[in-house]
């Protein structure tokens, strides 16, 4: 069978699908991921066939507007910023995905492609499903949608995805139902994309139920399948994931550093991290380990106990932290959870928002929003993370983790769900 795996955004919306399409290409599946053209290396470095999509998501954030909506830190005027530039590519990106998705069998999209991917493939008559990173969106009684997590009461927990979706219609229907035209296919209303127990598409979540249970009211085809992980031998044996001259040897040193990085998430604020970073030097003896990630800091301090990576396999360096400090992306998060060590999230927006939330809850760490952080929150925080309950829990969380195979539950769930017939009557769950 052939798989077209779609997906957009950052290092971390694209690297769990590589993954994923390790899995399905041992199993004799012939694989196609789509993903932002810049990824193009990535992807091709692990093996697996790529079909680009126009568009860079590290330029739209890098750029001029795109940084100066990030430093502001008001999460509506990035969620707004977002949406103009995906509006910008979108028409182009969908030409991409069409074209990329004729040749499969079966589309799966992420929660960036899904209206998407889901019109193409009622076009294409495909079988199609959905793997998703971020916390749920499919309905249930027992807890509400982590953005609005304010009561839980069954009632209103419903009532936050009801809402949840005519948010996601109002900001998305006109631009859809244009889309469906150009296909030359009906206009479909709020209620086309109800996302009740009766949907019948396959729909994962590729997160741990460690963070978040499985509903008991979710209808069989919508599951937690744990984390999609690159197995460490094969990211050891990938040229591109070389360690950085260096790094092996200032990693001898017996005091375990504090990782600090924010991934593919440019850093809103490049002076106050700069700040920090010699705060932290200045003030303590702690060691760091600072990387770049798609961030631009120039002019960072010089010291023994400061060391500056551009990327890094975070399987192999995050067991040797003592704790880490991140954005709070559903990647670098379960690289960090599953060594077994605490957490920080200075999230900036979206389900960094919500991951954060999630873990100060469980005691696995703190969550300090960036434009809230500051040099004595952080060294308080660094210091709150070494309580024995924290390391305890987070050592804990790390165990049960690594028992968990979330790409083998996601595996049978396709093997489960696509060998079927073919659905009809699907309905668009968000």
């Amino acid at each position: 069978m052939h798989y077209a795996i779609c997906t957009y955004g950052t290092r971390g919306d694209v690297q769990p699908y590589i993954a994923l399409c390790l899995g399905l290409k041992d199993r004799g599946h012939t694989v196609t991921l789509l993903a932002p053209e810049n990824f193009k290396d990535l992807v091709g470095s692990f093996g697996v066939n790529f079909y680009p999509l126009h568009g860079d998501a590290e330029a739209i954030l890098q750029s001029d507007e795109g940084q100066r909506v990030l430093k502001k830190g008001n999460i509506v005027a990035i969620l707004k910023y977002m949406q103009k530039a995906g509006r910008e590519v979108q028409p182009i990106v969908n030409r991409d995905l069409l074209e990329g998705c004729a040749g499969a069998d079966v589309l799966i999209a992420s929660v960036l492609t899904l209206i998407w991917v889901r019109t193409i493939a009622e076009k294409l008559e495909k079988k199609w499903g959905i793997v998703q990173l971020n916390p749920p969106s499919a309905s249930t009684s027992e807890f509400p949608f982590a953005g609005m997590a304010f009561i839980n009461w069954g009632p209103y927990n419903k009532f936050t995805y009801w809402l949840l979706e005519k948010i996601y219609w109002r900001f998305n229907s006109k631009e859809l139902n244009k889309f469906r035209a150009s296909l030359g296919l009906r206009a479909v209303t709020m209620a086309d994309i109800s996302n009740d127990a009766a949907a019948n598409h396959l729909n994962l979540y590729a997160f741990s139920p460690q963070l978040i249970r499985q509903p008991a009211d979710w209808s069989s085809n919508t599951r937690i399948t744990g984390f999609l992980t690159l197995p460490p031998k094969v990211r050891e044996a990938n040229e591109a994931e070389a360690l950085p001259a260096g790094l092996k040897e200032w990693m001898q040193h017996p005091q375990q550093p504090v990782y600090i990085g924010f991934g593919s998430m440019p850093v809103p604020d490049v002076d106050k991290v700069r700040a920090i970073l010699q705060e932290i030097i200045r003030a303590t003896d702690k060691r760091i380990l600072f990387c770049k990630g798609w961030s631009q800091i120039p002019d960072l301090p010089e010291h023994p106990r400061l060391f500056v990576v551009d990327k890094v396999n975070h399987q192999w360096l995050l067991p040797q932290c003592q704790t880490a400090v991140i954005h709070g992306g559903a990647g670098t998060l379960a690289a960090v959870l599953k060594a077994k060590i605490p957490i920080i999230i200075a999230s900036v927006f979206g389900d960094q928002v919500w991951w954060g939330d999630i873990i100060q809850k469980k005691n696995l760490g703190f969550h300090i929003p960036f434009v809230k952080l500051t040099a004595a929150k952080l060294i308080t925080a660094i210091d709150g993370t070494q309580s024995a309950d924290t390391r305890q829990n987070a050592s804990a969380c790390g165990e049960a983790m690594n028992k968990e195979d979330g790409l083998t539950t996601a595996l049978d769930a396709f093997d489960e769900y696509f060998e079927a017939p073919v659905r009809v009557g699907d309905r668009i769950e968000i």
